[in-house]
């Protein structure tokens, strides 16, 4: 009998196998081989990916940088957008400092920013300010429409292109600004009320541009004068109810710009005007924005009073303090709200020597000043039943403008002053600018941030 060869089939019919093995592992090995030839060119795409994500996200913070650099230049020049607009349409905007600026410190190899800035009154604009077009007047400019170059509604938009390398991001965001309501005079009435009673006391009341080192009546301001008293530019009435007031005093006396329209400043009811510079609207538009920044917030209950004496005597040891309203080079944004309420009720107290300076706001509800009191800066007294009262005592003095907008026609005097002390209502273009430059990145809002 032969010899079985090896592909023959033995007796058992099974195959001969040698060799098999051989070959699954060939498989196994190229398989392998395979896999590892995969990996390795994965892994050699993973510093490019890793480059890309590290420059999408430095570029990303570029282009955040430029939104601060437009933030900080906007904030602190509030009064010069509409000279940032020129050359801007609703559509495309102008560049808003240099074009591609490298981050402070560094070269352009760290990226650079460019930043666009234009208004809201192109055509979807509202749906990412959330307010209508900027297509009429507005608190920021109330006597001309907004437009390409004119901002009235306080709103513009601006967009970041940060570039780092080939990658480029872009960041738009809205820019929103609270500017001081429109002053036209050291005493304003813009409500529907401007009952006065003047004391027997000595009263200035000056619309002259008083420098806050200036002593009353000795004005050296540069700026231009505003009236003395102004009330509802919609009821002159009110014009002739304060100047009977006037003529029924004997140490009053009030100092402004010419009703008649003359350069020169007069005094006496020549002085007092019914003018619609400044609305009732304006200011409670003005209170509703600045009220959630307050540094100092008081919520007074319903015939509740706040008392304080001597503010400003512990500022020099703690600025932060509750105690402390503001000073010249801190000032400070202070709220007391009252719910409104059908008679006169005190809700602020004022007494002992106090000063403080920024913007006080007292909202439904009059403010007792007694002693030696100090403000720079803006006073609104605003709501139902508000007003202001000197009592005597000392001097009492505002350098800047005192507003009483009063909702209520029915309502209690709006400003008095007792028969004993001296009191000031200084018109100041230096305190009212202190209070809206040092306050300025408060009053001034970034929103909406959007990746293009």
């Amino acid at each position: 009998m032969d010899e079985p060869t090896p592909r023959t089939r033995t007796l058992g019919g099974l195959v001969d196998e040698r060799g098999a093995a051989l070959v699954l592992t060939l498989m196994v090995l190229l398989t392998l081989t395979g896999l590892v030839l995969a990996l390795l060119a994965a892994s050699g795409f993973e510093p490019q990916i890793s480059r890309n994500h590290s420059h999408t996200v430095r570029t990303r913070y570029v282009a955040e940088a430029g939104l601060e650099y437009a933030f900080d230049l906007l904030a602190t020049n509030v009064e010069a957008w509409n000279a940032y607009l020129a050359g801007a349409s609703c559509s495309q905007g102008v560049v808003l400092g240099t074009a591609s600026s490298s981050l402070p410190g560094l070269t352009s190899v760290h990226g650079t920013f460019t930043v666009s800035v234009r208004n809201d009154c192109g055509a979807g604009d509202a749906a990412l300010t959330g307010v209508d077009l900027d297509a009429a007047t507005g608190p920021c400019d109330p006597a001309a429409a907004g437009g390409a170059a004119r901002d009235a509604n306080c709103r513009v938009i601006v967009t970041s292109t940060g570039a780092l390398g080939s990658m480029t991001r872009a960041i738009t965001a809205v820019v929103s600004r609270t500017l001081l309501p429109t002053i036209n005079s050291a005493l304003a009435f813009p409500g529907v009320h401007a009952d006065v009673s003047f004391g027997g006391s000595r009263l200035s009341i000056d619309g002259r541009d008083t420098t806050m080192a200036d002593k009353p009546g000795a004005p050296t301001g540069s700026a231009a004068a505003v009236y003395g008293v102004s009330v509802n530019g919609s009821l002159p009435a009110l014009e002739s109810q304060v100047e009977s007031a006037l003529a029924r005093s004997s140490g009053a006396e009030i100092s402004g710009k010419d009703e008649a329209g003359s350069s020169a400043s007069v005094s006496g009811a020549a002085t007092v005007r019914s003018d619609g510079a400044l609305t009732s609207r304006a200011v409670l538009d003005f209170v509703a924005a600045v009220a959630p920044k307050a540094d100092v917030a008081i919520g007074v209950s319903s015939g509740g009073t706040h008392t304080v004496d001597n503010l400003g005597s512990g500022c020099a040891t703690d600025a932060r303090s509750d105690a402390c309203w503001g000073t010249t080079s801190s000032p400070k944004i202070v709220y007391v709200s009252a719910a409104p309420a059908d008679a006169a009720a005190i809700s602020l107290r004022i007494g002992g020597n106090s000063t403080g300076a920024g913007i006080l706001i007292i909202e439904n509800g009059a403010a007792e000043i007694a002693g030696s009191f100090r403000w720079n800066g803006l006073v609104i007294a605003s709501g139902k039943n508000v007003g202001i009262r000197y009592l005597g005592g000392g001097n009492q003095q505002i350098y800047g403008a005192t507003i009483v907008n009063e909702l209520d026609a029915g309502a209690a005097a709006s400003f008095t002053s007792d028969a004993s002390g001296n009191g000031d209502l200084l018109y100041s273009r230096e305190a009212l600018d202190l209070v809206q430059n040092a306050l300025s990145r408060r009053l001034v809002t970034v929103y909406h941030w959007a990746d293009q």
